[in-house]
């Protein structure tokens, strides 16, 4: 993602470094992760291209989760765990955040998605979990 290369360049000039790519062995325990929590595994490929970009992305407000699962704050598991303890009319897989919106994908409507925070109201609805990152980041930027 050409996105990805334009928020590093702007992080190292605010003397940030970029997060670094998520190692094999941090995407195969993720995926294990996934396959024993039931997410879904049709997204994970794009995911997983994310990753080895990029082992999440905190910047700006914005947060794409990261594969590290012992990670409580940023990390993709946790957040799940986190966010979907709320009671919602839906069931999502969340992949970030942001100060207004959250990221994710509806298992009942099979589309991608941002949703206001903190009402939960879709915002807008996308096609691939590749168009739903680059919206994400195209905000921050």
């Amino acid at each position: 993602m050409d996105l990805l290369k334009q928020v590093a360049e702007e992080q190292k000039s605010f003397g940030e470094e970029p997060e670094a790519p998520a190692t094999k062995a941090e995407i195969l325990e993720l995926k294990e992760n996934v396959d024993n929590n039931k997410y879904g595994e049709f997204w994970f490929s794009d995911y997983v291209a994310f990753l080895k970009i990029r082992n999440g992305l905190d910047y700006d407000g914005l947060v794409i989760y990261n594969a590290n699962i012992n990670d409580e704050n940023n990390g993709f598991i946790a957040a799940n765990e986190i966010w979907n303890e709320n009671e919602w009319e839906d069931n999502y897989v969340f992949f970030g955040d942001s100060n207004i919106s959250w990221y994710c994908f509806s298992k009942t409507k099979n589309t991608f998605m941002e949703l206001d925070k903190p009402s939960g109201d879709m915002i807008c609805e996308y096609a691939t979990l590749n168009e739903l990152l680059e919206a994400a980041i195209k905000n921050v930027l």
